[in-house]
């Protein structure tokens, strides 16, 4: 696994002047990364997976986005993007990852909803990924790899459908440019600056569906989940709650095909010791039993 990463490193000039080490570096389930350290500085180096050619996100576009986002001043700079298809090389932030306690304070909080604003107001870069297309290049790539559909696949779909029709009426914040993998571990806190990693899923899709990501990942109770909205739209209305709850179910969607997919583009692969195909099970079976939770 490491020798792609020595001969990256080994063409990579600001890699490889005073070369030190590397070592892999947040153990990551989709990409491999790496952090790099020289006498001069350190940065981190991700190859990437292949799940983008599934999803119709090209990486040069994604580069693009993050030199945006490092121009706003909440993303790392760009060190080499000659090949972004296979790797990009960034600058190591030296901070830490936010973690389930950090959201008991206010502060961190305001600072994840004005990252997303921020973010929000971005321009599309002609990248369009909105959880639909998420979803159902996924399951495309899924299908390619012959995995099969577990129970009870075609009804939660059936109402991510229904979901999705509904949806496209809102013009306010339905086809607004979104990070869509703003999981806590994506995001650096240096002691100041919060700083935003992995864009590889941004894109035009739907804000409603970035702000389900932390809640629910991290468990929000119902007043959390109240408080989290009025945090970011400023007012707290019964109908932005409603959307938020279809959206937190379209989120569990995306588990549900992103571990179908996995299993299948993993399978050939003996360094994963993560089972993706019984976590979209898993996915599932909360889903029916009216959980939209991880």
């Amino acid at each position: 696994m490491h020798s792609k990463a020595e001969e990256i490193i080994c063409q990579v000039p600001e890699l490889n002047h005073e070369f030190i080490h590397f070592e892999n570096f947040r153990g990551g389930l989709c990409n491999q990364t790496y952090k790099i350290q020289t006498k001069q500085s350190t940065y981190v180096l991700r190859i990437n997976s292949r799940q983008n050619e599934y999803l119709n996100l090209t990486r040069r576009s994604e580069v693009e986005v993050m030199k945006k986002a490092n121009r706003e001043g909440f993303a790392p700079r760009v060190i080499s993007d000659n090949h972004p298809e296979q790797f990009v090389v960034t600058e190591f932030i030296e901070g830490r990852v936010l973690e389930k306690d950090d959201l008991k304070g206010d502060h961190i909080k305001e600072m994840i909803m004005d990252r997303f604003k921020r973010i929000h107001r971005m321009e599309g870069q002609g990248r369009t990924c909105s959880p639909y297309d998420l979803i159902y290049g996924y399951l495309k790539g899924a299908d390619q790899f012959q995995v099969k559909h577990p129970d009870g696949l075609n009804r939660i779909l059936h109402r991510v459908e229904k979901i999705a029709h509904t949806r496209s009426d809102d013009k306010e914040y339905n086809g607004k440019f979104c990070h869509n993998d703003s999981f806590l571990c994506n995001m650096i806190y240096t002691g100041q600056q919060l700083q935003i990693i992995d864009w590889e899923l941004s894109g035009v899709g739907d804000v409603f569906f970035e702000l389900t990501l932390i809640p629910f990942t991290n468990q929000f109770s119902e007043t959390d989940e109240r408080e989290w909205l009025k945090l970011y739209f400023g007012y707290f209305e019964e109908e932005t709650f409603h959307i938020f709850q279809d959206m937190k179910f379209v989120s569990m969607v995306r588990e549900v095909v992103w571990g179908m997919f996995y299993s299948g583009i993993t399978k050939e692969e003996s360094h994963h010791d993560f089972d993706y195909y019984k976590f979209a099970e898993y996915c599932i079976q909360r889903i029916e039993h009216g959980i939209y939770q991880l």
